[in-house]
């Protein structure tokens, strides 16, 4: 499926596919300008490298490195479960899903890319589909927790 063509319909805006809301992007309202997040990544079914990008006006800190503004995690190179510290200026946290072909090139946002987010007990989890254009929704699963 092609949700590309669905977004750009919408301006962008979430889609219903199948009773469930598709998005691109997640913008998220903080509780505070610090927040602590555990992100753990359950399982990737894709034949490219899946990654996941947060990113907030401000800084993040991983194991005591600061990182301006934006952070990227490889499923195929970061830790299975981390956490992480957001300082946000603005309180809003966006995340959302990208990918590398075999060429070495990063996408995101077209194609078959999309998110269903399903929140449970405060943990929300992000099932992603990459730019293939299926509608599995098992490209990259990982969760997301406040702590």
């Amino acid at each position: 499926m092609e949700f590309e063509k669905l977004f750009i319909e919408t301006k962008r805006q979430p889609i219903t596919y199948q009773g469930k809301e598709l998005k691109m992007i997640e913008r998220v309202d903080l509780p505070s300008n610090k927040v602590t997040l555990k992100v753990s990544f359950l399982s990737t079914d894709s034949k490219w490298k899946q990654r996941i990008v947060f990113q907030t006006k401000g800084e993040f800190e991983v194991n005591g490195q600061k990182l301006p503004t934006k952070i990227v995690l490889w499923e195929d190179t970061a830790p299975k479960e981390l956490q992480l510290l957001v300082k946000s200026k603005n309180k809003v946290l966006v995340t959302y899903n990208v990918w590398q072909t075999e060429d070495g090139t990063t996408h995101y946002w077209h194609n078959g890319g999309a998110m269903y987010l399903e929140e449970k007990d405060g943990v929300r989890t992000y099932n992603c589909n990459d730019g293939y254009p299926d509608d599995d929704l098992n490209d990259l699963v990982f969760t997301v927790e406040y702590l």
